[in-house]
């Protein structure tokens, strides 16, 4: 799962996989909060999942998806 959270944000980012682990801060990445907010949309398509808004707030590092992820099904 996190492999392909990664992949999201690398095609989005425009940056290679190998550059971002699970705990890169996606901000760090030089990205807009459109590029933010399309990895999301990725994510829930990806995943079939819908996230609200206030856990958006405080996602910063692929494993903060994953976890959302996963308290989704849960």
């Amino acid at each position: 799962m996190l492999d392909k959270i990664i992949d999201i944000i690398s095609k989005r980012a425009n940056v290679a996989t190998g550059e971002i682990g699970p705990d890169t801060n996606i901000l760090d990445l030089d990205i807009d909060s459109l590029d933010v907010i399309n990895i999301i949309m990725d994510v829930e398509y990806a995943f079939s999942v819908h996230f609200e808004d206030e856990q958006i707030i405080d996602i910063r590092t692929p494993r903060d998806i994953e976890g959302l992820i996963l308290k989704y099904f849960n």
